[in-house]
């Protein structure tokens, strides 16, 4: 499946006990399933999880579809996550399209993993 090779998506569970997600490449068209793929893994980690994008080049429309789902599903759950994407070209389309108001965004990991390791990630 050629999504696999666009994209690479990384799992690592910290000390905290939160999962962090390390995605790399493009996300577009053929990598879509894959990246969706990458973040369901990461909502059934546990209570938290951190999605790193900022390793991410590119993201279409579907990669920012998978975030707002991954949002709605992770309040269903009442799942904690956070998205660093601090330096990748992925802010500017969400502060554009006012996403960055509604996903929960942190400028780097260890912000992200400090305020979900706090005391309501107990």
């Amino acid at each position: 499946m050629s999504g696999s090779d666009v994209i690479q998506i990384q799992l690592e569970r910290h000390e905290s006990a939160v999962t962090v997600a390390h995605v790399t490449g493009d996300i577009d068209l053929s990598s879509a399933d894959a990246f969706r793929e990458g973040l369901a893994q990461g909502v059934a980690s546990g209570n938290a999880f951190v999605l790193n994008l900022d390793g991410v080049t590119f993201m279409g429309s579907l990669g920012f579809s998978a975030l707002v789902e991954t949002h709605h599903e992770t309040e269903r759950r009442n799942i904690r996550w956070g998205i660093v994407a601090g330096t990748s070209p992925i802010i500017r389309p969400l502060r554009i399209t006012g996403l960055e108001q509604v996903l929960p965004l942190y400028p780097t990991v260890p912000d992200a993993l400090a305020a979900l390791s706090g005391p309501r990630a107990q």
